[in-house]
């Protein structure tokens, strides 16, 4: 699946996406995202252990991908790099495949190519929000 095909599939119709990194500051990226998905129809589910328990706008907040209470079809990181090793775990204990979609500043070209390797679909260096902003109108 090439990227425009990505974006038509999973951006611009909405989906259902994990954010992992999810925060409820507002001056985070993350949150400003977020808030623009919710508000373009796609069904969240935020995941940061820091915050698990808490809601982030309205959705409860999830420790882990493993806490998911069904399947998604993006894995949103929000995370840098050097955060991603106990996710990658988690990713690959999910009993599907989303796609793993690497925001800006959440690049890992060797997490993306092993995960690509293993049969996962991969987006890198595009936000979700920009995305839908240029390419679904």
């Amino acid at each position: 699946m090439n990227k425009e095909d990505i974006i038509r599939q999973y951006v611009c119709t909405p989906s259902k996406v994990a954010v992992v990194g999810a925060s409820p500051k507002a001056e985070r990226p993350v949150f400003r995202v977020m808030n623009y998905l919710a508000g373009a129809g796609f069904i969240l589910f935020p995941v940061n252990p820091t915050y698990a328990g808490e809601k982030i706008l309205g959705l409860p907040c999830l420790s882990s991908l493993a806490a998911l209470p069904e399947e998604v079809d993006v894995v949103a990181l929000f995370l840098s790099a050097k955060m991603q090793g106990e996710v990658a775990g988690e990713i690959r204990n999910l009993s599907f495949k989303p796609v793993i979609w690497f925001q800006p500043g959440a690049e890992n070209a060797e997490l993306a190519s092993l995960l690509k390797a293993e049969g996962y679909t991969v987006m890198e260096s595009d936000c979700m929000m920009a995305a839908r902003m240029d390419k679904c109108h």
